[in-house]
Order: C-alpha cells, then sequence, then structure tokens
C-alpha cells in the first residue's frame, strides 16, 4: 500500500513540477533513470539479494518493476529540470538530491518497505551520485 500511495504522490508532484515544454529532454531523462534502476535492482535486489522490497501480498519482482517506472524515474526528471548550469551549484544541487534520495530511501527503510541484507546507505549514495551524474551527461548531450 505505502509503495502505491508514495507512487501517486511522486507522479502528482512530477506533474506539478516539470515544464511540459521541456519534454524532449525529460523523457530521456525518464527512461535513462528507469533503465539504470532497473538494471541496478535485477543484479543487487534479484540476483544478488543485497535488499529487497517488501509489501505482502506484491511479489518483490513487481515492487522492483513500480519502483523503477513510478517513484525513480519521476524524480530524475525533476531533478534534470531544475538542473543549475554554474559548477559550483551544481556540486551543491547534486549533493542535496543525493541526500534526499537516499532520505527517502531511509523511509522506505525505517518502515520496514525497503530489507537490506548486504546493502548499506553508503552504496546507496553511490549509486544516486552515478545515477543523477548519467542523467547530467544525457541532458548535456541533448540541450
Amino acid at each position: 500500500m505505502w509503495y502505491i500511495v508514495f507512487s501517486i504522490f511522486t507522479i502528482i508532484l512530477t506533474i506539478f513540477l516539470i515544464d511540459k515544454r521541456k519534454m524532449n529532454v525529460l523523457i530521456p531523462a525518464y527512461f535513462l533513470s528507469s533503465t539504470v534502476g532497473y538494471t541496478l535492482d535485477m543484479i543487487f535486489d534479484v540476483t544478488l539479494k543485497y535488499y529487497y522490497y517488501v509489501e505482502p501480498p506484491i511479489p518483490n519482482g513487481i515492487l522492483s518493476f513500480l519502483m523503477e517506472t513510478l517513484i525513480g524515474p519521476p524524480y530524475g526528471m525533476i531533478f534534470i529540470q531544475y538542473l543549475p548550469k554554474n559548477r559550483k551549484s551544481y556540486i551543491l544541487y547534486l549533493i542535496v538530491w543525493t541526500l534526499l534520495l537516499t532520505a527517502i530511501e531511509a523511509v522506505f527503510h525505517i518502515k520496514g518497505l525497503l530489507i537490506y541484507n548486504r546493502w548499506n546507505y553508503f552504496y546507496s549514495i553511490i549509486t544516486y551520485v552515478f545515477t543523477l551524474a548519467a542523467l547530467t551527461v544525457q541532458n548535456k548531450y541533448l540541450s
């Protein structure tokens, strides 16, 4: 239930925060976020069992799909929407976004909806920095 509620919240937030005229840049950001997130989930969740999502009676694979289509990628679109041009501002922006995404993950972890086996917040931070940097590179290429 929490994943569905958060998915709806994320979609509504995205609808209000993105500029529909920039969809030519935002849609690729959505797809890259989804691809990176789903690939990492398949490696670290499904294959290596470093963590897993919990929400009975929804199977874990479906939850991974939900996370990487309705929750993570819209945040990638919002990230690109407000990307600063200045390098110093970008570094701060990247740090703030990494902390925000880690905090969202922490809520799921603390609530018992995301269980860590051999995973921790440090790995998540590395993953978020990598993903956000990849979105930035893609955006520079498309702009």
